[in-house]
């Protein structure tokens, strides 16, 4: 059984449009266990706190996969 262990992680976006950026923020905080806590626009940085946070990694390329490319095709 693994130690569950919560903790923060930057998330570097490439996304730039806002209302791209709106849709994330729902996903991202409406997905128990994560919360959205800051973005800066000008490094395109995503802060980030996990409930469960196993591997950082693997956090960062699921969201940049599974999310923000498909966001990507949609809005910009």
């Amino acid at each position: 059984r693994r130690q569950r262990r919560s903790g923060f992680i930057h998330v570097p976006l490439d996304l730039k449009d806002r209302y791209a950026l709106a849709v994330l923020a729902v996903i991202l905080t409406a997905t128990p266990g994560t919360l959205w806590v800051e973005y800066d626009s000008a490094t395109g940085r995503l802060l980030l706190h996990v409930l469960d946070l196993v591997e950082e990694d693997e956090w960062v390329r699921l969201i940049k996969d599974r999310y923000e490319r498909r966001l990507m095709e949609i809005f910009e």
